[in-house]
């Protein structure tokens, strides 16, 4: 599950808890550049295409289940969104049960759907509404993460992790209120494949979400992968960021930049580091492996968000980070309002309703994406600026296109000298205003306002200034 992370208000003991516990954990687990025999696994170009959005079915809408979300399925494609993620939709254990709707992850049966979201029929209607509006859907699951009371510890008690005292233990200290299951044994193991495989089958879904990956042998997904891919092309999203899983899953998280967005947003670490973050993920993971972006991040019980942790206007630069670097965006329920969605398992209201200034910029990001192969697609490069230590800028480019990122992470008005790569365009435009620029003995000269962006494109040099 994911960790939670908290910012700390001072300054100093910031930047002492970074450098000593959080930094040399970014770089971990790297050894030699992987060479080419490490691939990851052959992601099909929907996935890396997608924009993923989070949906907790009890707060996405009023009425809440699958009928609430169906009605709102075209809400989320004006934003980009083509995969829907939906948290798990299975009954929940009501034995040590903690709040009134349970942990969705204390699954009470793997083959059910928890009647406050409606019935299968419902789900049925559901799938099929998304796959007509050319969008896919996966499924939150955690394989061995069963209930206490439920079918399958009654009846198959062996199958479960258990202490020197016999007793069956929890995969968590914060999950006490799920047993896990022992998926080294070879009949547990054919047990949640089989229901994996059952989900796809009967309803169609097109993958899965396993925030909790880490808790099972990678062996077991290696073997899992094999037998989805005999039934059709499907989504497959890691949460442990490991090189490892890149083999049996299309995408790992990206926890890396994300620790480090709040330490470059309090002035502790220069922007420039986001790039060494980036390449050191293209040294330690097979190639070919993407990564997950998202700039929230939830507890191992659901009960905190980090984005509250962050001002409106750097919510926009982070939106704007996380739609041009390398990788398949995430978002979370209720971001494109600037929600602060607190990743609750109860029924929390979030503010969802009608388009703001975000919304905005949402769709108008959406918009140049899908405009620009670049940024879906194409290779990095980092692009040399004046202002290293609070401004971060890199190009992505493919044939034929080409986008550059400047990302003004200061409180102050900066004028930025951007170095062009050799054999760049002498003129550009910026696809979020009106503004050109010329290009001047390789210099490209902008002007960004405190906290703010600009997305280059090349233009005709007649039309800039």
């Amino acid at each position: 599950m994911h960790v939670k992370y908290k910012r700390l208000t001072a300054k100093k003991t910031m930047a002492f808890v970074f450098f000593v516990f959080i930094f040399p954990g970014l770089f971990a687990g790297c050894g030699k550049r992987n060479d080419s025999s490490e691939k990851a696994y052959p992601t099909a170009d929907w996935i890396r295409n997608a924009v993923i959005y989070e949906v907790n079915l009890h707060s996405f809408s009023e009425e809440g289940g699958f009928i609430g979300l169906g009605k709102r399925i075209h809400e989320l494609k004006n934003i980009g969104v083509n995969v829907i993620s939906l948290l798990p939709i299975h009954p929940v254990g009501e034995l040590n049960r903690r709040g009134s709707l349970g942990n969705p992850y204390a699954v009470q049966d793997y083959y059910g759907i928890n009647p406050e979201f409606g019935t299968a029929g419902d789900f049925h209607s559901l799938v099929d509404a998304i796959h007509r509006d050319s969008m896919k859907i996966v499924l939150h699951f955690a394989p061995g993460y069963a209930a206490w009371d439920s079918q399958v510890l009654m009846e198959y008690p062996d199958w479960f992790v258990h202490d020197e005292e016999g007793a069956i233990v929890s995969p968590e200290i914060d999950l006490p209120d799920a047993a896990q299951m022992d998926l080294n044994q070879h009949e547990p193991k054919k047990y949640m494949i089989a229901v994996m495989k059952y989900w796809i089958k009967e309803f169609d879904i097109d993958g899965y979400n396993i925030p909790a990956a880490g808790s099972v042998p990678v062996e077991f997904w290696n073997l899992a992968r094999k037998e989805l891919d005999k039934m059709k092309s499907v989504m497959m999203i890691s949460g442990p960021a490991k090189p490892e899983y890149s083999r049996a899953f299309d995408l790992t998280s990206s926890w890396n930049v994300f620790e480090t967005l709040n330490s470059i947003n309090n002035r502790n670490l220069p922007a420039s580091i986001l790039d060494d973050l980036l390449k050191n993920e293209f040294i330690c993971y097979p190639r070919g492996s993407l990564h997950q972006r998202f700039d929230g991040l939830c507890s191992a019980d659901g009960s905190s968000y980090l984005k509250g942790n962050f001002d409106s206007e750097t919510v926009k630069i982070l939106a704007v980070l996380k739609f041009t670097i390398p990788g398949v965006l995430y978002l979370y329920n209720g971001e494109e309002t600037g929600a602060e969605y607190n990743c609750s398992f109860e029924k929390v209201k979030i503010n969802q309703s009608g388009r703001n200034e975000l919304t905005k910029l949402y769709e108008l990001l959406a918009a140049l994406r899908k405009k620009h192969e670049a940024l879906i697609d194409g290779s990095y490069m980092p692009v040399q600026n004046s202002e290293i230590k609070s401004v971060f800028s890199f190009l992505r480019f493919s044939a034929g296109d080409s986008v550059i990122s400047v990302i003004n992470f200061n409180n102050e008005g900066k004028t930025i000298n951007l170095k062009m790569p050799a054999g760049s365009a002498p003129a550009w435009k910026n696809q979020l205003s009106d503004e050109y620029f010329q290009m001047q003995d390789s210099i490209l000269t902008i002007i960004l306002p405190s906290g703010s962006f600009a997305l280059l494109a090349p233009c005709s040099e007649r039309t800039a200034i």
